[in-house]
C-alpha cells in the first residue's frame, strides 16, 4: 500500500474519532444538564413540601393560641372584661419558641433545643406575618341575607357613603357605563346577596340592574358570598369605589361592628352618625369635625384607651379630652400612653365632642372580645446555592397560608360529641 493512500485512510479514522468524541461529549452535557434540572427540580419539590408544612405547622399554633384566647376571655375575672387583654397580640412571640432554628430558641428561652423535644424547627422557619387582626371591625354584606338584620345593613351602608365627599363617585358612571345614585348603589350591593329577588324588599318591585346586558352577562347570586372578591360582581362596585369603600366590608363574622376593635375612620365616622342623639348636631352637620372626631376613636388604642363596654366608648365619644386626661392620670401603661398622646399632639386643637343615643348604637354596635380573627401564617426553607461571597443564588421558598376562624362556627364534619366552638371558614394557601 503505498504511502499517501496510507495517509488518506489515517485521516478518514482521525476524522471518525474526533466525530465519536463531539457526539459523546454531546450526550454527556445533555445527560448532565438533565441531571442537573432533575436535581434541582427534586429539590424544589422537597423544599416547597417543607415550607408547606412548616406553614401548616404555625396555623395549627395559631389555632392553639385563639383556642387560649376564648378561655382568657371566659374566664370571668372581676376588673377585666372579655376581650380587654389580647393575647394573640402576641401570638408571634408565643410561637417563636417552636418555629425557630436552633440559635434563635436559645436565644429567647436561654436553652439549647436539644434539651426539650418538640422545641424549634429542624430545617427552615415558620411564623405569622404581621399580627392577628379580625374581621369584627367591618360591616358583613352577607347579613344582607338575613331578613332581620337586613335593616341594619342597609342603614351602615347609607351612612357609610352618604358624606358629600364622595360626591364624585355617584356623579360619573361606573368603569361600565352604568350610572346610579346612593341609594341604587347600596340597594345593587344589598340585592345581589339577599334571598329574594324584590328591590331592597319592597313588594312589588323586582331587582333590576341590568346584569343580563353586560358582555359577560350573569345573574345576582341571592344568597351568602363565598368570598369578598365575589362582592365585586355586584353592580357598581368597580377599582374606584372599591378603593374608597373596599376596607369596611366582610363576608365574616356577625352582623354588629365591634367597637372594641374598630379602627376604619369612615366607619366609625358612619357609626357616629347613626347613633347621634340629635340628629342636627353641630359636629354632624361639619363633616370636618366629625372625621377629627373619628379619627380620635380610631387612634384611642394608642392612647390606652380599650372599649370593652359599649357605655366606654358613648363616654369617650362625649367628651374624648376629658377620657385622655383621666387615662393619664390613672398611671400605669394606660396611663403612659395617655400622657404621650398629650405630649406627642395627637388631640386636636379644638375640643369636640358628640352625645350618642345608647339604644341606636346598640342596634350596629356591640363591644367585647373578638368572634373572627384573621391569620396569616408561613413556613420558609432557605436554599442553599449560594455564591462566592457566600449569598444566597435563589431566595427561599415560602409557603403563606391566609385563613380566618370563626370562634363561633361550627366544623361541618366534626366526628366527636359535643362538636367544639370554632373553625376555620376561609383558607387559601400561596
Amino acid at each position: 500500500m503505498s504511502d499517501s493512500k496510507r495517509n488518506r485512510q489515517r485521516g478518514v479514522a482521525l476524522i471518525a474519532v474526533l466525530i465519536a468524541i463531539a457526539i459523546t461529549i454531546v450526550i454527556s452535557n445533555e445527560f448532565g444538564t438533565a441531571t442537573t434540572t432533575d436535581i434541582n427540580a427534586a429539590a424544589n419539590y422537597r423544599d416547597q413540601m417543607r415550607a408547606h408544612f412548616l406553614a401548616r405547622s404555625a396555623q395549627n399554633l395559631a389555632e392553639l393560641v385563639v383556642q387560649i384566647q376564648g378561655r382568657v376571655d371566659n374566664m370571668n375575672m372581676p376588673g377585666m372584661e372579655p376581650g380587654a387583654f389580647q393575647i394573640t397580640d402576641f401570638a408571634d412571640q408565643i410561637v417563636a419558641p417552636f418555629c425557630g432554628g436552633a440559635d434563635e430558641v436559645r436565644d429567647l428561652i436561654g436553652f439549647s433545643t436539644s434539651e426539650v423535644p418538640g422545641l424549634g424547627a429542624d430545617i427552615g422557619t415558620c411564623g405569622f406575618n404581621g399580627g392577628f387582626t379580625t374581621e369584627d371591625d367591618k360591616i358583613n354584606l352577607n347579613c344582607a341575607a338575613s331578613t332581620t338584620a337586613f335593616p341594619i345593613i342597609k342603614s351602615a351602608l347609607d351612612a357609610l357613603v352618604f358624606f358629600q365627599a364622595y360626591d364624585p363617585v355617584f356623579e360619573e358612571a361606573d368603569a361600565e357605563g352604568w350610572r346610579r345614585d346612593r341609594q341604587q348603589q347600596v340597594g345593587a350591593i344589598l340585592d345581589y346577596i339577599d334571598g329574594d329577588t324584590m328591590k331592597l324588599k319592597d313588594r312589588g318591585t323586582s331587582e333590576d340592574y341590568g346584569y343580563e346586558n353586560l358582555k359577560d352577562h350573569y345573574q345576582p347570586k341571592n344568597n351568602m358570598v363565598d368570598t369578598l372578591g365575589e362582592v365585586k360582581l355586584a353592580r357598581g362596585v368597580d377599582d374606584r369605589f372599591w378603593t374608597l369603600f373596599g376596607d369596611a366590608f366582610t363576608v365574616y363574622g356577625g352582623c354588629k361592628v365591634n367597637i372594641a376593635a374598630v379602627n376604619n375612620v369612615q366607619l366609625i365616622a358612619a357609626i357616629l352618625y347613626l347613633s347621634a342623639k340629635n340628629p342636627n348636631d353641630p359636629v354632624l352637620m361639619d363633616p370636618r369635625k366629625l372625621f377629627a372626631l373619628a379619627g380620635l376613636v380610631a387612634k384611642a388604642k394608642q392612647m390606652g384607651e380599650t372599649f370593652t363596654k359599649l357605655a366606654d366608648f358613648v363616654a369617650f365619644v362625649k367628651d374624648p379630652s376629658a377620657a385622655i386626661a383621666a387615662l393619664a392620670g390613672s398611671g400605669g401603661m394606660q396611663g403612659s400612653a395617655a400622657s404621650s398622646a398629650l405630649t406627642t399632639g395627637l388631640m386636636p386643637g379644638e375640643k369636640i365632642g358628640l352625645e350618642l343615643d345608647n339604644t341606636k348604637l346598640a342596634t350596629i354596635a356591640a363591644a367585647g372580645a373578638r368572634r373572627t380573627y384573621r391569620i396569616e401564617a408561613y413556613g420558609e426553607i432557605a436554599r442553599k446555592q449560594t455564591d462566592n461571597e457566600g449569598r444566597s443564588v435563589f431566595p427561599p421558598v415560602r409557603s403563606t397560608i391566609n385563613g380566618v376562624w370563626d370562634t363561633k362556627s361550627v366544623p361541618q364534619n366534626a366526628r366527636k360529641q359535643p362538636v367544639p366552638k370554632g373553625a376555620w371558614v376561609f383558607l387559601r394557601e400561596d
